[in-house]
Formats: C-alpha cells, sequence, structure tokens
C-alpha cells in the first residue's frame, strides 16, 4: 500500500499567517468564479423565461385560429348540407327556403 502523509501545522505565526492568505486567495478566486456562472445562469434562466412567454403567446393564437376555423369548417357542413337539401327539394317554395338559410350562413360568416 502507499506511504500516508502526516500533515503537520506550521509552527511559526508567520507561515500560519501564509497559509490563510493561500486558502483565502483560493476560495475568494473560487467563488468569484462561481459568481460568473450565477450571472450566466441568470441570464439562461431569463431567456428560458421569455421564450415561455412567447411559446405561451403564440399557443394562445393558435388556439383562437383554431376556434375560428373550427366555426368555419361547421358552416361549411352546413352549407353542404343545405345545398344537398336545396338540390333534392321537389319543390321550388322548399328549395327556395333552404337556399334562404344559406344565404344567411354565407352573410354571417364573410365580414
Amino acid at each position: 500500500m502507499g506511504k500516508r502523509m502526516r500533515m503537520t501545522l506550521p509552527k511559526k505565526e508567520e507561515d500560519l499567517q501564509k497559509v490563510v492568505e493561500e486558502v483565502s486567495e483560493l476560495h475568494n478566486h473560487h467563488h468569484h468564479h462561481h459568481h460568473h456562472e450565477i450571472e450566466g445562469l441568470d441570464e439562461i434562466l431569463h431567456t428560458i423565461d421569455v421564450l415561455m412567454d412567447t411559446m405561451n403567446t403564440r399557443l394562445s393564437d393558435l388556439e383562437e385560429k383554431i376556434g375560428k376555423l373550427r366555426e368555419e369548417i361547421i358552416n361549411l357542413y352546413k352549407l353542404f348540407g343545405l345545398l344537398v337539401e336545396a338540390m333534392a327539394a321537389e319543390d321550388d317554395s322548399h328549395r327556395k327556403q333552404v337556399l334562404t338559410k344559406a344565404v344567411e350562413i354565407l352573410k354571417t360568416s364573410i365580414p
């Protein structure tokens, strides 16, 4: 097995003070480096927060657009149904009534 080293404390006050200063410098250097890492982390977290807000805004916009498209699709199905009904109508009175409903749907869905 390897030889175990024995650590001893400095006996002179000057030597002890030098060790304290070296440890203090090492700690301050590490603390300074750690401080820059935290600033970088804060910047990354801020960027992620901004990106999340942007994504949520876009999602809300898409949900609104999907709702409008859903209404348009519903209106198209209603129109197709009314047109089929108008084509199958045996008398002109019923055909005119169904086509009038179709026109009303078009008026309400076209700005």
